[in-house]
């Protein structure tokens, strides 16, 4: 017996999953949501939204030692209960805004566990609810590491909760959560190791600019364990002694496991049904759908060919409940999607890098750090961008302060197919990062 029937069922309500439902119900399809753990999922209440505020503290510190010897004078310093007080009262009212906006769109939602009886109907307890479409939008959570002690360590949820930061921390991989919450933590005065099986952090960026990242970090007293394994950790007096596979030994109070994430739908009995999965993600074709013509994956949980952002989550929610209405037909096209690690200097990329750049393209690289736009801050500024023969921006990388925000100029510039040309007849303020914008080619 089927006690609720709707025209389209989501499983997540992280962006991407909500993203879905809320376009669904706008094109006339019933529509419920199921959640097990905190809707708005992890990016607004255990990720990028919090940690964005908590590196709000860090910038402000960044700007000021730029300025130290410039006309700007005092010490600041971070106060981690404070930091966590200000980022609480944002997690805090997610919850409670996200609910809201199901029940005044009027989609129906359910907290609990969905398992697949069949290809149009889950239980969530003892609840069954049959959709004529289901769309998995799960995300991922951390991956579990496989070495004595490991249960000691703390996830990322864990640390952007953490009620004291200690003495001397260590961050296991070396990949965008480790690389900006150790800027974070060396910003707030604690010892700081960053361990990885790579000879690199950050290996999706630029490797210059990820060279000069790590530069700065070790300024900061962060020590950087490149080509190591973790062997085991131990619990010595209050402390974790962790072994590392060249047989060197770190004594940390606290350790975070930054390692990478696995896909979050083995709850939800998929093989039971047929669909194609494995550890990480959920196999989808060009469309976003399954190997069950009525199921979708998206956002974290897809094993789509594109970067695993927010904004490529939300793209994809849209996308689909166009699909399911039959309001398009193509397979899905990605505009040009930006990619930034929030680290210090941060690190931004958007389209072509210039280590892929083939004969045909040119790529041009300036330091702007004497600009007045940069100048004024005392930043260092550097830009590569990936040109075809016609002049058309085809790709960028960028490091400073700023990278989040001059990006997008080049995000811009890659849909538009703009050119020096077209960037020169833009009036933008002056001076501002817009200003320099033409001079980024």
């Amino acid at each position: 017996m089927v006690d609720y029937k709707f025209d389209v069922g989501i499983i997540g309500a992280g962006p991407a999953g909500l993203a879905a439902a809320f376009k669904a119900k706008s094109l006339g399809k019933t529509v419920v949501v199921i959640e097990k753990y905190l809707w708005g999922g992890t990016c607004p209440n255990y990720g990028c939204d919090p940690k964005k505020i908590m590196l709000t503290a860090v910038e402000g510190i960044k700007r000021a030692e730029k300025l130290a010897n410039y006309g700007l004078h005092g010490q600041l310093q971070i106060n981690w209960a404070a930091l966590q007080a200000n980022k609480k009262e944002y997690t805090d009212a997610v919850q409670p805004r996200k609910l809201h906006g199901l029940d005044k769109a009027g989609i129906q939602h359910f907290h609990g566990v969905a398992s697949f009886v069949t290809p149009n109907q889950v239980n969530v307890g003892p609840i069954s609810i049959e959709a004529t479409d289901w769309v998995i939008a799960v995300g991922q959570k951390p991956k579990t590491l496989d070495f004595p002690g490991a249960e000691f360590t703390l996830n990322y949820e864990q640390f952007l909760n953490l009620p004291e930061l200690k003495g001397e921390v260590a961050f296991i991989g070396a990949g965008y959560v480790g690389m900006e919450f150790a800027t974070i933590t060396s910003t707030a005065g604690t010892k700081t190791h960053v361990i990885t099986h790579g000879d690199s952090a950050l290996r999706s960026f630029d490797s210059d600019m990820v060279l000069q990242v790590v530069n700065e970090m070790q300024k900061k007293d962060v020590d950087f364990h490149f080509n190591s394994e973790v062997i085991k950790i131990e619990k010595l007096a209050g402390k974790y002694q962790i072994t590392l596979s060249d047989d060197s030994v770190i004594v940390v109070d606290q350790v975070f496991n930054t390692a990478g994430r696995v896909g979050n739908h083995t709850e939800l009995n998929l093989n039971a049904i047929g669909v194609e999965n494995d550890l990480y993600e959920i196999k989808v074709d060009q469309y976003l759908r399954t190997n069950i013509p009525n199921i979708y994956a998206i956002g974290d949980v897809a094993k789509a060919q594109v970067a695993k952002l927010v904004p490529t989550g939300n793209f994809q929610g849209r996308y689909v409940a166009e699909l399911i209405q039959n309001k398009i037909s193509d397979p899905i096209k990605y505009p040009a999607i930006a990619s930034v690690a929030f680290t210090s200097p941060r690190l931004a990329q958007v389209g072509i890098l210039a280590k892929d750049a083939n004969s045909a393209q040119t790529i041009k690289e300036k330091d702007f750090s004497k600009w007045i736009t940069y100048y004024r801050n005392h930043e260092q500024a550097i830009i590569k961008t990936v040109l075809n023969n016609d002049g058309t921006v085809t790709g960028g990388s960028v490091y400073a302060l700023e990278a989040e925000e001059i990006i997008n100029y080049l995000v811009e510039a890659i849909n538009n197919k703009r050119t020096k040309l077209s960037f020169s007849q833009i009036l933008y303020s002056y001076p501002s990062y817009g200003s320099d914008v033409s001079d980024f080619i």
